[in-house]
């Protein structure tokens, strides 16, 4: 049996003539943070809308998810079966508690869910305190996300994601940005965490001091195609990554 959480193959995404993603295929394992780099356009955003199925009609390709295909399948479906995503867009409910951000996105809207809230709401709660703890957000919970520093805000983000109790994997789209060192660093520390708890996490980001020291493997995009891949070592000494993305011979640690 595969290891592989998520693995897409030959996923392409076209708008028109332009070919934003062309014959993507690549792994994210059990357990480990896999980054996805390239430069401004290079895709990445649009490889991860495609595969949590926002863009059904320009995509084709293959996404298997433990294994079993999930191409074609609705976002709401996606997220039921474990595949979870944030934005680059941060939206948090600013005029209410942290906690109750969570529990927002923990609420499933279909009858059935309902009925199972109202009969187990403590088990929901659980699930709540669970991730503020895993998060060790458990101080700020009784807070608003407007009292917050940008680095709470991206994590209480992660949690609104990781909230739902069949996540098996989530898709970090730029989660760093607007970020300055020091809050970079705690995030990705955070991120680690993660990891090191279990969880399995695709990271897209621009800042290649974060995706160098916190993931297992990375892939890079240009101009929709995949080009390079490898461990963090191994793509910090690419030409073809110097060339395209660092731009120098190397990055800092």
């Amino acid at each position: 049996m595969s290891d592989a959480v998520l693995a897409t193959s030959g996923l392409n995404v076209r708008f028109g003539g332009l070919l934003a993603v062309n014959d993507v295929s690549l792994e994210c394992r059990r357990g480990e943070l896999t980054g996805l780099i390239g430069p401004n356009g290079a895709g990445k955003t649009t490889f991860i809308d495609a595969v949590t199925g926002f863009l059904p009609n320009n995509s084709k390709g293959s996404v298997l998810l433990e294994g079993d295909e999930v191409f074609g399948r609705s976002p709401h479906q996606l997220s039921h079966d474990g595949l979870t995503r944030t934005w680059q867009t941060l939206e948090l409910f600013d005029d209410i508690t942290v906690r109750s951000n969570l529990d927002v996105a923990n609420r499933r809207l279909t009858l059935g869910a309902a009925l199972l809230d109202y009969w187990r709401p403590r088990h929901r709660t659980e699930r709540v305190d669970e991730v503020l703890d895993l998060l060790n957000l458990g101080d700020i919970a009784e807070r608003q996300p407007r009292e917050l520093s940008q680095g709470q805000r991206k994590l209480v983000g992660v949690g609104r994601a990781l909230v739902a109790e069949s996540s098996k994997i989530l898709l970090l789209d730029e989660p760093a940005a607007g970020l300055d060192k020091a809050e970079t660093e705690w995030f990705g520390a955070q991120l680690r965490h993660l990891v090191d708890q279990g969880y399995t996490m695709l990271l897209v980001d621009h800042d290649m001091g974060l995706v160098l020291n916190v993931c297992d493997y990375i892939h890079m995009l240009v101009f929709g195609q995949l080009t390079a891949s490898g461990t963090p070592d191994e793509m910090r000494n690419n030409p073809e990554v110097i060339s395209a993305y660092l731009g120098h011979s190397g990055a800092e640690s």
